[in-house]
């Protein structure tokens, strides 16, 4: 979800999130999609790995060089790493909020900040900015990102007060400027790609839809819209997402305290339960790459809430007979 999810759902919507999801016993946390009748998976069921408490953990990513995850806490202005085993724990201070990153070919950063894309090196923290985004739209902040299977860096803004659908998703290859690829978006989500390039997903998460468009892996341009599901509104909204190694889309449903796959045709496969209420972003990971990362936030509980749920805002994990791929990383090196 972005940096401003409250304010971004209004309090006649909010309410009823909470009252339908929150409120639920465990067990019924479960979703349901339009777009299939098929019976349902079995439901696997994810384990704390990290208690770091964080207010809006995010963009949690593998890293196959060292062997890592990594996370941020954007309300806090932090980036987290751990072993996978949850040891060895790194928490580096930042500048300012960051929404998305992913590695550039060195494991260096291009960083998504609230106003802008910046490259952030991990060994010395320098950090420079590349872009600028929307400076003309006060209340716009950078979110969501991943890379396309060539390598540029897809990211989309979110609007931090009521719902209001004048941000954009922009696409970057490298330079000083980004190129916008969506616009008229409220809360950019759930951007991934097939694993021939051919598609992005994508959601303005309060609009309960799930797309996928054509996409030109060769030069990064859109197609065709098609809807791959509608999530009910008592069943939350698509935060993060991931492609498996079979092709398979995984969605974190914040406030719907699971993470769902989906098929290509929109069919609902294999559910986990989060064992959290607001599940952010998720990742494949691990030595053989059959763990599922899963990051959380917490702001959004109240005070008995958080006390029913003193892990919220851990980052979880749970292990697969499925197997993911390393994430997609910026095509050019950041730094000499």
């Amino acid at each position: 979800m972005d940096v401003s999810d409250l304010l971004l759902v209004g309090k006649a919507t909010r309410g009823r999130y909470r009252s339908a999801f929150l409120n639920k016993p465990a067990a019924t946390l479960v979703t349901a999609t339009t777009s299939s009748t098929l019976p349902s998976m079995p439901q696997l069921k994810a384990s704390l790995l990290v208690d770091c408490q964080n207010l809006l953990g995010e963009c949690v990513l593998w890293n196959t060089d060292d062997q890592r995850v990594y996370w941020t806490d954007v309300y806090s202005n932090k980036l987290y790493s751990c072993d996978e085993h949850g040891g060895d724990l790194v928490v580096r201070d930042l500048p300012d909020m960051l929404g998305s990153f992913a590695f550039d070919p060195d494991g260096n950063l291009i960083a998504a900040f609230s106003d802008g894309l910046f490259r952030y090196n991990l060994t010395t923290e320098q950090c420079d900015r590349l872009t600028t985004f929307e400076p003309d739209i006060e209340l716009t902040r950078l979110n969501d990102g991943r890379c396309d299977r060539a390598g540029r860096f897809v990211v989309g803004g979110c609007y931090q007060a009521a719902f209001n659908q004048v941000s954009s998703v922009v696409s970057y290859s490298g330079g000083s400027e980004a190129r916008t690829i969506i616009d008229k978006v409220a809360l950019t989500n759930a951007i991934a790609f097939s694993l021939d390039g051919s598609r992005m997903y994508f959601s303005d998460s309060q609009t309960q839809i799930m797309h996928w468009y054509e996409y030109d892996n060769a030069t990064g341009h859109l197609g065709q819209r098609h809807v791959l599901t509608e999530i009910p509104q008592t069943d939350g909204f698509a935060d993060g997402s991931c492609v498996d190694a079979d092709d398979n889309l995984w969605n974190a449903r914040y406030y719907g305290s699971i993470i769902q796959q989906y098929r290509p045709d929109g069919s609902k496969g294999l559910s986990i339960d989060a064992t959290t209420p607001c599940p952010t972003c998720i990742c494949f990971g691990g030595e053989n790459m059959d763990t599922i990362f899963i990051s959380s936030g917490c702001k959004d509980l109240n005070e008995s809430q958080r006390a029913e749920q003193p892990h919220a805002g851990g980052l979880f994990k749970v292990q697969l007979d499925v197997k993911g791929l390393p994430e997609s990383r910026f095509a050019k090196r950041l730094f000499d």
